[in-house]
């Protein structure tokens, strides 16, 4: 990469490169969603609520495809008494990792949070994933010593 990333919102036209970004993620972490729906989650993110949420792809240069994504949605937090925001995603494409993309989605993000009146930010990281900790800690981002759970509700 020999310019600035790129960090911006996506367009419809990103949406089934987005979606694979996401498809990638997820499948790192052993979890293989229908593909249709994750496109259709993808375009409801990007197109249909997107003041919702905050999303944001990163690109090698203007016009490239996305390499990157990031999903922040807001919500009125009790823990930070006010408006926040949950980071439920951050992914990079693997072959191009190291190279500052992911801290460009992270600088835009608490940007954004700034100047819109955030008054904090929630995520996770798997506990494997140090590179992912070290970037989080290096924003002033503390641990906290609790879990999160998941179910997914069947639609049988």
């Amino acid at each position: 990469m020999t310019s600035s990333p790129v960090v911006e919102a996506p367009v419809e036209a990103d949406v089934q490169a987005v979606a694979l970004l996401f498809e990638a993620d997820l499948g790192s972490l052993d979890i293989h969603p229908n593909k249709d729906d994750l496109v259709n989650t993808t375009h409801h993110l990007v197109c249909v609520s997107p003041e919702s949420s905050y999303v944001r792809v990163v690109r090698e240069g203007p016009g490239e495809p996305p390499i990157g994504v990031l999903v922040a949605h807001r919500w009125h937090s009790v823990t930070f008494s006010g408006p926040s925001l949950w980071l439920e995603s951050l992914y990079v494409d693997p072959t191009i990792r190291r190279r500052g993309l992911g801290r460009a989605l992270v600088t835009d993000l608490l940007e954004f949070a700034r100047d819109h009146g955030i008054r904090g930010i929630d995520l996770e990281a798997y506990r494997m994933n140090a590179p992912a900790g070290y970037l989080y800690r290096s924003f002033g981002f503390m641990r906290l010593g609790r879990e999160r759970y998941s179910l997914k509700i069947d639609e049988s």
